[in-house]
């Protein structure tokens, strides 16, 4: 179970917590650093150990659009490039710019 799937926008926490409980997943208070993802969900004992952290989002992007090549094992057509730009929310240059470096 990974934190989208209990906290996501529109989703009510209490269901997602008890479907992750009914499928072995330990449920506790503590230190959201602990948590290991398809073991246990850690929530804050305190609003102090709510964090935000930056997110690489160049790194997912670039990754996304490796994982696409990989998985479908073709070479990308215009279409499929632009697909890619929409999709990572950049342009047709950066998306060629990570398939050259593939």
């Amino acid at each position: 179970v990974q934190e989208t799937e209990y906290t996501g926008a529109g989703k009510h926490i209490q269901p997602q917590l008890s479907f992750a409980r009914s499928n072995g997943i330990e449920i506790k208070f503590g230190n959201p650093k602990d948590e290991v993802p398809g073991t246990n969900i850690i929530l804050p004992e305190h609003p102090s150990m709510i964090k935000a952290e930056d997110a690489d989002l160049t790194h997912m992007r670039k990754s996304l659009i490796k994982n696409a090549v990989e998985n479908y094992k073709v070479t990308p057509t215009e279409a499929d490039i632009a697909f890619l730009a929409e999709e990572t929310n950049t342009n047709v240059e950066f998306v060629k710019e990570v398939l050259a470096s593939l």
